[in-house]
């Protein structure tokens, strides 16, 4: 309400005091200029500051440039493109440069020579998204850069490798946060790193949407450094929280770790930080003893062990880390038993495990074990998904031996 009012006042003012009419304003915000429905171009040069405000493009007049023209400020530039070399023709004497606001996506040239006096460069609130290559390279002079809230999602260093370039602002843009975004990390004096003045407000695009830039870039890099330890494929699957300064501290990042079909014998003694899914399906696995005794298995969650060789799983009862699992594939193993009371009590009071595969392993089936496994089974139904192969192993040709699941069966055979 109060906004619209402001706006009429503004309109009524400008119209009975012409003097001070929005084509006369000596400000550079483009906001302004939104309460004028005019949309042909319109410019205005205040001589005393050598300044020309020019809307949604040129007027004709100044097509052809204007060498007393030091700041050029450009609002709602009305194409896709911009050309330097045209644009700019005639325009000898610029200090400044401000593009702001409209639907620029690409500049369609570099900056002619006849720009080498422009010190600052500020495209803000465009969709600026490309380049072209050796675009700023005739800006000898050209101290600060600022590209801010445009659409950019990488950034070539060395479009910005310009010696006299002191200061670049990126914030705004949906930068991807991958490896190749680790320039930003270098703080050597000169590189564009270190020339970055808004670090604390870059943001990643999805997967990490909103996630602060540098941290994420950390863990990534780290990630890869420590996953060329193992024989391993590492992948940053999410990053929770904002961040800020000490920002690594306020983040809690999720790694999944992909270690199938590599031929261990045991599992890893190794394991990234922030590892929660790890995948060791298709190896020759016994022993699960390391997920009680190293802590780097401490915080992972999800544990795929499919199609290894693993007998049993008493080694586990008592520890912390079935008290903690969220999801465990025990599927295709060497299973024939497993101790359902101590199971019991840990789904009992495990609130974190959503999954439980046990299919595909040769469980045995007799009067010993079978009733108290089958009132496992039939208790947790929701929470061991693959239970329609769950199966006793074939023993003699055995007519129960596919019905594990069948209580009366059971009964009846005992």
């Amino acid at each position: 309400m109060w906004k619209t009012l402001c706006y009429v006042f503004l309109i009524t003012f400008f119209s009975m005091n012409p003097q001070f009419s929005l084509a006369n304003t000596n400000q550079e915000n483009c906001d302004l200029r939104q309460i004028n429905s005019n949309t042909s171009a319109e410019c205005n040069f205040k001589e005393e500051d050598h300044r020309l405000v020019c809307f949604r493009g040129l007027e004709d007049k100044w097509k052809t440039g204007d060498e007393n023209v030091r700041t050029l400020v450009l609002c709602y530039w009305p194409l896709t493109t911009f050309d330097p070399q045209n644009v700019l023709q005639g325009f000898s004497s610029l200090k400044k440069l401000a593009i702001r606001k409209g639907n620029l996506t690409k500049l369609a040239s570099p900056f002619p020579n006849e720009s080498r006096s422009i010190e600052k460069l500020e495209i803000t609130g465009t969709k600026l998204k490309k380049l072209p290559e050796n675009t700023f390279v005739n800006l000898s002079n050209l101290k600060s850069l600022d590209f801010r809230n445009n659409s950019f999602p990488e950034i070539d260093v060395e479009t910005f490798n310009i010696s006299s370039l002191r200061y670049v602002y990126l914030s705004g843009n949906p930068l991807k946060c991958t490896e190749d975004t680790k320039w930003i990390l270098n703080r050597e004096k000169g590189s564009l790193g270190h020339k970055i003045a808004d670090k604390e407000h870059l943001r990643c695009t999805v997967p990490y949407d909103g996630r602060s830039l540098i941290p994420v870039v950390e863990i990534i890099i780290t990630l890869k450094e420590e996953c060329t330890k193992t024989v391993c494929e590492c992948e940053l699957v999410y990053v929770f929280g904002n961040g800020g300064k000490h920002i690594q501290k306020q983040l809690t990042a999720f790694v999944s770790v992909n270690c199938s079909h590599r031929g261990l014998t045991e599992m890893p003694s190794f394991l990234p930080a922030n590892t929660t899914t790890l995948h060791l399906s298709g190896n020759k696995i016994q022993d699960l003893r390391p997920l009680t005794t190293n802590p780097v298995y401490k915080g992972v969650e999800d544990l795929y062990l499919n199609d290894n060789m693993i007998e049993s799983i008493v080694q586990l009862e008592g520890s912390s880390w079935v008290d903690r699992f969220r999801l465990l594939s025990l599927r295709g193993n060497k299973l024939t038993d497993l101790p359902t009371y101590a199971l019991e009590n840990v789904l009992l009071h495990n609130g974190n495990a959503v999954s439980l595969y046990l299919g595909e392993n040769p469980w045995r089936c007799d009067c010993l074990f079978t009733p108290g496994f089958q009132e496992l089974l039939i208790r947790y139904t929701n929470l061991i998904k693959d239970i329609n192969d769950v199966r006793c192993s074939p023993t003699n040709g055995d007519d129960i031996s596919d019905r594990i699941k069948n209580r009366q069966a059971a009964l009846d055979r005992c």
